[in-house]
């Protein structure tokens, strides 16, 4: 017997394609039952969803929201309300990078 030893169905887009033909094949089935624009509507926050959980930060990757990094570690050029304050009292040359 002959055994192949090449992968089947492992490409990439695999996935997202039969993701994609489920979501065109169920729009299209609510559409003809005039529930298009329900099943639209309603697969907006599992789309959000989805994209969400995709991506995971590096354990030294900081976010671009201060409150969800520990110790609420800023990114590097962050314009807070403190320098914002403080360039409206003193003036723009007031502010100095504080480590």
């Amino acid at each position: 017997a002959v055994v192949s030893t090449q992968s089947t169905g492992n490409h990439p887009l695999t996935i997202p394609f039969l993701k994609l033909t489920l979501w065109i094949s169920l729009l299209l089935f609510f559409a003809h039952h005039q529930f298009g624009s329900v099943f639209f509507l309603l697969s907006i926050p599992v789309f959000v969803w989805q994209s969400m959980e995709e991506y995971k930060r590096g354990p030294r990757e900081l976010s671009a929201y201060s409150v969800f990094n520990k110790k609420l570690e800023r990114l590097d050029g962050t314009f807070t309300s403190e320098q914002w304050e403080r360039e409206l009292k003193y003036g723009p040359a007031a502010v100095r990078k504080q480590d």
